[in-house]
Order: C-alpha cells, then structure tokens, then sequence
C-alpha cells in the first residue's frame, strides 16, 4: 500500500458514523491520517485527448468525486454515473433491479454517496467512471500520486488539461464524430444548427472543441464539493444566505464571510434544489458614497 512509501506506517481503519441529510452516512477512513491524490482523468476512444490533472482532497465520497469531474468537464449533471473497479461498482441504487441483476451477483454494488475514495484509491492506480449511460462516456483515472491531505488540498484544484468535452447528448463517440465533422466544415448544411443546438453546453458561446481555461475549471471546481442538493438545501434554505454584494471575476457575487458565491453557482444550487421551489430576494441598500 502507498501508505508504506509515504514513509507512513499502516494503521486500522476507522469507521465514523454521520449524518447526511435524510440518510446516515457510513464514513470509511484509512487510518487517522487521510491523503490528497493527484489524478489524471481522460476520455477514452477520443483523439486528440480531453483531458484533466486534478489534485482532490481523499476524505471525500464518490458523489463529490462525481461533482468534481462534472466540474472540471463542465458537464451538466443530468445523468446517471458509475465508478467501475474489479468486482465493485460504485453507482446510485436502483431499486427497480434485484441485487445482482445489472452487473453480475459476484460484484458488489456501493452507494456513492456514502462511500470514501480513500478506500479504493489507496489500492487501485487506475479505475473508470462512465457518465450518461446513453451516450457511454467512459473517463479514464489514473491516480499519479499521493500526498498528505493539508489544508491547501481540501479544495480540488486543476493543475492542467486539454479541450472542451463533447456535447451532451450528442450521440456517443459516433454521434460526436459526425457532430465534429458538420462544424468543422462551413459549407456543411447542418453546421450553423449544431453549433446553435451546442450553446446549450457553453452557456451561448460558439462550441470550440479545443477550448480550455484552467482558470474558468478552477473557479468551477472551488464550488464542486457543494454542487449537491444537500449543500443547496443546507446553504440556501432555512434561514438562507446572508452577505455583501461583491464584484466577482465577471458578474456579481453575494462574498459571506465564509465564502464568495458567483450569479452561476446560486443558479446552478436552485436548480438542485428543483424547480418550483420558492425563492425570495432581498437587498437592503447602502447609501451611495457618490
């Protein structure tokens, strides 16, 4: 175990129970020291290679890691995942499905969310997790190193990438070649309509599919861990958030004292917490200094 060439000696286990929400949540540590990882995440079967080196926090659960690749991705969050390891899959529970049915009954199946990454990423260098069970993104992870978890890798951090994801629900590998292929070309008749369908994946900009901005991932990923509806619901319900208006990188910000939240990650939390739901604004004024 890795735990040896860190120079850290083995320890047991630890087993701690905590709340999450409506469910318990069973958390699994290894030993008293926890560790941070520097991954490296590719999609498979796509050249020239998408990809992202992330550096993430160890004591977190395979939802957050979910989140944290969404983020990193920039993909939108509304389909199914899994993680697959030998003999496990760690993905949401169906209940539709008897144990055993969809992935064999010598694999065991984990909930995401209660499920610690230090457990697995500890033993297994290189594992897979497929997004949108339709189109069948399979990303590549490969864990590059381990690390002390400090207080300066409690917050996911990219340290490099490559390109723009393909759109969501473009068809799979196929259906992103053909996709590639209409763009790339300006006497191709369905180009100015794919570009158009794919603004909803860049938020109105023109999909380029070499673009990448280390900086707009990281300040994606500063909010990823919260980028739950349990988060939503604990940040914006109850007594709600309280702050000053700030000037954030490029639109306006609400700073607390605890963290500054951007105009797009209060949307992206309401929209977790569901549509329909209730929200009230209210802004008491400062006097102008002018």
């Amino acid at each position: 175990m890795w735990l040896e060439e860190l120079g850290i000696p083995g320890q047991d286990r630890i087993e701690e129970s905590a709340g999450k929400g409506d469910k318990k949540s069973k958390i699994i540590l290894v030993g008293e020291i926890i560790l941070a990882y520097q991954i490296k995440i590719s999609l498979k079967e796509i050249k020239p290679e998408i990809w992202r080196r992330l550096r993430i926090p160890g004591n977190i659960t395979f939802q957050q890691l979910h989140q944290i690749i969404q983020s990193s991705f920039d993909w939108l969050s509304y389909h199914l995942y899994k993680f697959d390891f030998p003999k496990t899959v760690i993905t949401e529970p169906d209940n539709s499905f008897a144990p055993g049915e969809l992935y064999g009954e010598d694999v065991t199946e984990l909930d995401p969310e209660i499920t610690i990454i230090n457990k697995f990423l500890d033993v297994s260098r290189e594992f897979e997790y497929e997004y949108d069970f339709g189109d069948g993104w399979i990303h590549k992870i490969v864990v590059e190193k381990q690390m002390k978890d400090t207080k300066r890798n409690s917050v996911p951090e990219c340290l490099g990438g490559a390109r723009f994801r393909p759109p969501e629900d473009v068809g799979g590998i196929s259906g992103y070649g053909n996709f590639i292929e209409s763009i790339n070309n300006k006497k191709h008749p369905e180009r100015k309509e794919n570009l158009d369908w794919a603004e909803k994946d860049t938020r109105g900009y023109i999909y380029d599919p070499e673009y990448f901005n280390i900086n707009e991932v990281n300040r994606k990923l500063y909010y990823a861990l919260e980028n739950d509806e349990y988060s939503a619901i604990e940040i914006l319900a109850g007594k709600g958030l309280t702050g000053k208006i700030h000037w954030g990188w490029s639109d306006a910000c609400i700073k607390t004292p605890e963290k500054i939240y951007s105009m797009q990650q209060l949307g992206d939390m309401l929209l977790r917490i569901g549509t329909d739901s209730i929200v009230t604004i209210k802004v008491k004024p400062v006097k102008s200094r002018y």
